[in-house]
């Protein structure tokens, strides 16, 4: 049941998340965690998790305001991966350089909501350090690789199950979210999820809703549009009817036709992939990767 909305004197301090230099992610080369995100299939759900993010008014509004989506599609696009890769591929002094690299731009990512939303006031503060919208972030990629390898490889049950997400929680705790805040176990998070989708916290604004339309119907001229619609039909074929419904986010006839000739054929041929290959690539990338890629800095 959806509560009432907050007053201006209701609001609390965010909970900020704060990194631990000496933390370290301890993944290896039997980790779940890697074995998963060495799936280029989650690539093509990229755009899904992105909308769940920016559905939520603060997210959309930091990303409205401060990202460089909408000028550099590909640049931002690339600098996000790149920075995950490092995250989750790397040694102990990588990872905490990308987490560094993140958290200083995120020092940038700060400001007001522009409009009234049924959870927050006119002129409430967001800011990226906020823990609760770290959170959720991280929530959107956990049930995106959950979402992917279930529909196109097997379902994720038991040991194999728990074990990637101990490793999200890991990374969630390594990435400075206040382990107090993470769920403790998946049904645990399925609560958390559930609450969050059908809360206020993603309650259409005239911001969010343009940003999820940005971020499905980009226009770039270095970005063609066939490249764009796959990806688009996809997000919103996979998305909660829910938020779905909320945002007005429906498939013509035509992109319907085209989700299920995708679906289908990922769920007949995905798993033929070589999958040991695969899992070379992100830790080739990361060893061969130049220092001065990485994430765009804000203007």
């Amino acid at each position: 049941m959806r509560q009432p909305a907050i007053q201006a004197d209701q609001v609390m301090p965010p909970t900020v998340g704060h990194l631990n230099p000496e933390d370290s992610t301890g993944f290896n080369s039997r980790s779940a965690i890697r074995r998963l995100t060495a799936e280029p299939i989650l690539g093509l759900l990229l755009q899904r998790a992105l909308v769940m993010e920016v559905a939520h008014a603060k997210v959309g509004a930091g990303v409205t305001h401060h990202s460089l989506f909408q000028s550099r599609p590909l640049t931002r696009a690339w600098s996000t991966a790149d920075v995950g890769l490092r995250l989750v591929w790397g040694n102990p002094d990588v990872a905490r350089a990308a987490a560094t690299q993140v958290y200083r731009f995120h020092d940038h990512v700060n400001g007001e909501l522009p409009e009234a939303t049924p959870a927050w006031p006119d002129g409430s503060a967001y800011s990226a350090h906020d823990a609760s919208l770290l959170l959720w972030v991280w929530a959107t990629l956990v049930e995106v690789m959950e979402v992917a390898h279930a529909r196109w490889v097997r379902p994720l049950e038991g040991e194999e199950a728990d074990a990637l997400y101990a490793d999200m929680c890991t990374f969630a705790r390594f990435f400075g979210i206040p382990a107090t805040m993470i769920p403790a176990d998946r049904d645990e998070f399925a609560s958390y999820f559930e609450s969050v989708v059908d809360g206020l916290e993603l309650m259409p604004t005239p911001t969010s809703s343009a940003m999820i339309r940005e971020v499905l119907w980009f226009r770039n001229w270095n970005v063609p549009g066939f490249a764009v619609r796959p990806a688009r039909v996809m997000a919103i074929g996979t998305l909660d009817p829910r938020i779905r419904e909320r945002f007005g986010l429906e498939l013509s006839a035509r992109d319907q036709r085209l989700f299920d000739r995708i679906d289908r054929f990922l769920a007949r041929w995905y798993r033929f992939r070589p999958a040991g290959l695969l899992q070379c690539l992100p830790p080739l990338y990361v060893a061969l990767r130049r220092p001065t890629i990485g994430w765009s800095k804000p203007r």
